[in-house]
């Protein structure tokens, strides 16, 4: 319960704060980790992933939310905001400096299961180039992503 309480306003200091920066981004996005990967594990993936469609939820609030890809073939498995993405690979998808980032969040959650990939992509609210930093968090066959930008 207290958990709960905490990600929940730490949610609402860092979303209508309006000048969150970078450490409070990352610490709302590792909470959000943690909670989803124990949803997920809970759960099962169907429920996790209704529960993760949900916005102004624990999984779904503002720009953070739970992408998923399977580490068996390498497609998208759930993706909240963009559905046609469901079903392709990422794999081969470069930012703007060449970095191959799909690519290496697979390699590293097949590989330590966990950690932060950083690459520059478009910010939907600003529509510049910026810096995102993805964190990923393997749980059995599927990858579990929740990003924030600078």
């Amino acid at each position: 319960m207290f958990r709960s309480f905490s990600l929940v306003f730490m949610f609402i200091a860092v979303v209508f704060s309006g000048t969150a920066s970078a450490e409070e981004k990352k610490s709302v996005v590792t909470a959000m980790m943690e909670k989803a990967v124990a949803h997920f594990q809970s759960a099962g993936q169907d429920q996790a992933f209704k529960d993760f469609s949900k916005k102004d939820s624990d999984y779904f609030h503002g720009e953070y939310y739970v992408i998923a890809q399977s580490l068996s073939d390498d497609k998208i498995i759930f993706h909240p905001v963009n559905g046609k993405l469901v079903g392709k690979s990422l794999m081969k998808v470069k930012d703007t400096d060449g970095v191959v980032f799909v690519a290496e969040m697979s390699a590293l959650a097949k590989g330590q299961g966990e950690g932060w990939v950083s690459y520059k992509w478009p910010n939907p609210e600003t529509k510049k180039i910026a810096q995102k930093h993805t964190l990923v968090n393997r749980v059995g066959d599927v990858m579990l992503m929740i990003g924030y930008y600078e």
